[in-house]
């Protein structure tokens, strides 16, 4: 009778066993093919938001690169304006400052003027002497006044187109290094960007590829554990078939040996009918028992959670029904999945 039961409970658990396992898997395939599809939209949402990000990106490059330009034209236009300004209030600066100076050497000269008619109340001779000696230092004067000034004049003109060139010179090597600079922005940019999207991707490929050896790991340990678990069944049945051929067979040797020693017919009978008597019909009355009397282990964890209106954890369940806890848990997860009891939290609950 324990042989059967146990063999019975068994047979159960492993098929409880097995199904819960094939119910695992497809629910494993169904959420491993939702994460493949979460990362496939993900993937394409990031593309597309990639996409637009370099699109903007690009606009808005453009845009201030337009900006950019359109202020330097400005800049460059409002510095030539000022210095124009500055020429022409140089000019007009230089102008003045010539006209007091001619207006010093006309003075100077109607000085002179009138130290000559001075003189020529004095003698003819003396007269022409220092008028040719002042005329010579009026002409050495005039002379140099004309070439300092001359030379003002060019001077401050060639310094001024120098300062000019080189400031225009300036003005163009700086907007060639800002453009310069732009483009390498610009590209170093769209480089790093995809740099750091091959990476992303790369790492999403990783991840997908792992997963999938990680299900065929899994799928191949489901199959291993269902050859396993069958083999043992058909294990257990083969030990069954034995013990119980063997279970039989001793009453048809014994009446055999029994005749040997025995001479009188009368006895044969007598020996036999008592031995059929206890051998067989007590293996019957155990086979028939058997459905009537034992519980499976899903109406046991079932009973005990009826019993117990307040609640009981899975743990609780381990020590009165001697289960493991890992089998013990997964029978309840089968009832409550069936609709036999109700949990909250960690405790299970009759049905009210």
């Amino acid at each position: 009778m324990g042989l059967s039961s146990e063999m019975k409970n068994l047979s159960e658990d492993i098929l409880a066993s097995f199904k819960q396992r094939i119910k695992e898997n497809e629910e494993l395939v169904i959420e491993v093919q939702k994460t493949l599809d979460g990362f496939q939209k993900d993937h394409q949402d990031m593309a597309a938001a990639l996409r637009a990000s370099l699109a903007k990106g690009e606009k808005n490059r453009l845009k201030e690169a337009d900006i950019f330009m359109k202020k330097t034209v400005k800049d460059h236009k409002d510095m030539a304006a000022a210095l124009r300004s500055d020429l022409a209030t140089d000019e007009k600066k230089r102008m003045k400052e010539f006209v007091a100076l001619m207006k010093s050497i006309n003075e100077k000269i109607s000085e002179i003027f009138t130290y000559t008619d001075d003189l020529l109340a004095k003698s003819e001779v003396e007269r022409l002497r220092d008028f040719v000696a002042l005329m010579k230092s009026i002409n050495e004067e005039i002379s140099e006044i004309f070439t300092y000034t001359h030379n003002l004049l060019e001077t401050s003109e060639a310094e001024r187109l120098k300062e000019f060139a080189i400031l225009i010179k300036s003005i163009n090597e700086e907007v060639l290094r800002i453009f310069a600079y732009t483009h390498d922005m610009i590209r170093k940019g769209e480089v790093e960007r995809l740099k750091e999207f091959n990476v992303v991707m790369t790492g999403i490929r990783n991840d997908v590829k792992n997963l999938k050896k990680a299900v065929a790991e899994l799928m191949g340990d489901f199959a291993q554990d269902r050859e396993g678990a069958s083999a043992a069944w058909k294990k257990m049945s083969d030990i069954l078939a034995q013990l119980r051929k063997t279970a039989v067979a001793p009453p048809k040797q014994a009446p055999k040996k029994e005749v040997k020693k025995e001479a009188p017919v009368a006895v044969e009978p007598k020996v036999e009918a008592p031995v059929e008597a206890v051998m067989e019909i007590p293996v019957a009355a155990k086979v028939e028992a058997v459905p009537e009397v034992s519980l499976t282990l899903e109406q046991k964890v079932l009973n005990f959670i009826n019993k117990h209106p307040k609640g009981v954890k899975v743990s609780e369940m381990e020590e009165p029904l001697v289960e493991t806890r890992m089998k013990l848990g997964f029978i309840s997860k089968s009832l409550l999945d069936e609709g036999k009891v109700q949990k909250v939290d960690n405790v299970y609950y009759p049905l009210k």
